[in-house]
């Protein structure tokens, strides 16, 4: 018996919140709002989130991260214990610094965003094979392992799945939260050729519709206009063929998610109405916790029989609906929630 459902290695950060009467241009002065210069903080991260969510749901997770001994890495730290998320595996060191975002709102609500991934892009292939590889390995202790394309250099990506191949957990699952050029040029995680590595060495596959279409552009003969006017149904599929993945589950915002898995039609899943959306940050982070925490309970997607995927489907989407009515990625307080 394995000791986790989840764990999950990625982003985990602190927003901080500027207000500015207008975001400059490049060589233009602004000004704040007010003379209070950051208006508040909130904790989060793509891979941070969607654990979390698992958790919800009674599953038992950790997370592999570099933090540093800094106010920042106390806050995430302490905010993990908060939500049950086990830190024991964090790598916490002086010489590191903890990854921060810096959200600059502007009046009229319109925002820019820039990151500093900080100890999180220091999770190369090196890193990962001093700190999380061998017999002792954490991913021996879990059934399924998680992370991104979204601040993890993927060259340490790579490593990570096949240390979890190594260790026979039940699952393998990438989060595609940013778009292959964003990833390769804006990111410098690495470049194209080990980005589609990354995306053919996991089993399951989470991305957003843009992603997706960039991603079957490079991989797939269509062009991009012919990838535009695919249904989601045919575009999961499409992603599942080139790719060779177990499952996709594509994500569409509003509009649901469309899961195309081996052994199964491809199927659309419209999400719970909403009426009280507060904040739709991280929502699709938490459609994958949701999503994670129902292969730990009922089985691998490929395996199980169409009932409980469509199953897997709502509970993933319920997540994720939830996560719309409160601020920020993570979940509130005393957040319990049971499977669809």
């Amino acid at each position: 018996m394995r000791k986790y459902g989840v764990i999950g290695c990625g982003s985990n950060v602190v927003d901080k919140f500027f207000s500015v009467r207008k975001i400059p241009k490049a060589g233009e002065k602004g000004y704040f709002s007010s003379t209070k210069v950051v208006d508040g903080a909130l904790v989060g991260g793509v891979t941070l989130n969607h654990l979390a969510w698992a958790g919800t749901f009674g599953i038992k997770t950790a997370l592999l991260a570099r933090q540093g001994d800094d106010e920042s890495g106390r806050i995430v730290r302490t905010e993990m214990k908060r939500l049950g998320v086990d830190d024991c595996y964090v790598d916490v060191a002086a010489d590191q610094v903890t990854s921060e975002s810096y959200v600059i709102k502007q009046e009229d609500g319109e925002r820019s965003i820039l990151m500093a991934p900080g100890g999180t892009s220091s999770i190369t292939s090196d890193a990962v094979g001093a700190l999380w590889a061998g017999p002792d390995s954490p991913l021996a202790q879990t059934q399924i392992f998680s992370t991104e394309i979204s601040q993890v250099p993927l060259s340490g990506v790579l490593k990570l799945l096949s240390i979890a191949v190594e260790h026979n957990v039940q699952a393998t699952a990438l989060d595609i939260d940013v778009s292959p050029s964003v990833a390769v040029n804006e990111a410098k995680l690495g470049d194209k050729k080990q980005l589609i590595e990354c995306v053919r060495s996991a089993e399951i596959l989470k991305p957003a519709r843009h992603a997706a279409e960039e991603l079957l552009s490079i991989m797939s003969p269509m062009s991009v206009e012919e990838l535009s006017n695919l249904k989601g149904t045919q575009l999961a599929e499409e992603l599942l063929y080139y790719t060779k993945a177990k499952m996709v589950a594509l994500t569409e915002g509003s509009k649901g998610c469309s899961i195309a898995a081996r052994n199964h039609t491809p199927f659309t899943a419209a999400p719970p109405p909403l009426h009280n959306v507060v904040d739709t940050t991280g929502a699709g982070d938490a459609f994958f916790g949701g999503l994670l925490a129902s292969i730990v309970a009922f089985g691998n997607p490929w395996v199980v029989d169409p009932p409980t995927l469509a199953r897997m489907a709502a509970t993933a989407n319920m997540a994720g609906s939830m996560n719309c009515q409160t601020l920020g990625g993570l979940p509130s307080p005393g957040t319990k929630l049971a499977f669809a």
